[in-house]
């Protein structure tokens, strides 16, 4: 059976009053959807690959979490896991044993990884990366590669385009031109544009 048209009622009720206790009705500011246009479909529950709505729909999820749940939601032997953790509390605020076994799973899974940080969101990991980067090197500027998206901290948010690659405009409002002058944009594929960069 195709749909060509979905019922969407409890979606869009639920987003027009989160506009009123969220600006642009969202947590995030990447999932606001004024920009992009269209209404978004608000979730309920996942399990495996899919993905349903607030008024029944079900989706196949290509999105993953963005990437966490590239593996599938809601597996049992992971929910039994969660259960068992959960129960000793949610959050420390300071070190536990159990980032030990996670960081040597991490690193046992990839050989050429050395040490880990853990961190809450890509925007941090980038952030971090970013400042250590700067350290090492001596070096403020760094090359971002248009039509990427490396979290909404206000160095990565930089306009990609072929005649101001280099200018590092800013691509959001509320980000100061001075926040950005070090952050240049490339095309991707495109290593004589990024040696240009260096030159």
């Amino acid at each position: 059976m195709v749909v060509t048209t979905l019922n969407t009622t409890k979606s869009e009720e639920i987003f027009a009053a989160a506009q009123k206790l969220m600006p642009g009705g969202v947590s995030s500011p990447v999932r606001a959807f004024k920009s992009v246009g269209g209404q978004p479909i608000v979730f309920d529950r996942v399990k495996g690959a899919y993905i349903w709505d607030v008024d029944g729909n079900q989706y196949i999820d290509y999105v993953g979490t963005w990437g966490p749940a590239i593996c599938g939601h809601a597996h049992p032997d992971v929910l039994n896991s969660l259960k068992e953790v959960l129960e000793k509390g949610t959050s420390f605020g300071a070190p536990c044993a159990l980032e030990n076994i996670l960081a040597e799973m991490v690193i046992d899974a990839v050989p050429s990884i050395e040490m880990v940080r853990f961190v809450n969101s890509g925007t941090e990991a980038c952030m971090a990366v970013l400042r250590l980067m700067r350290a090492f090197t001596g070096r403020d500027k760094v090359i971002k590669f248009e039509g990427c998206y490396h979290g909404h901290a206000d160095m990565f948010l930089v306009k990609a385009g072929s005649g101001v690659a280099t200018l590092g405009l800013p691509d959001s409002p509320g980000v100061p031109k001075s926040v950005t002058s070090n952050t240049l944009t490339a095309l991707y594929n495109d290593l004589e544009a990024v040696k240009q960069l260096f030159a």
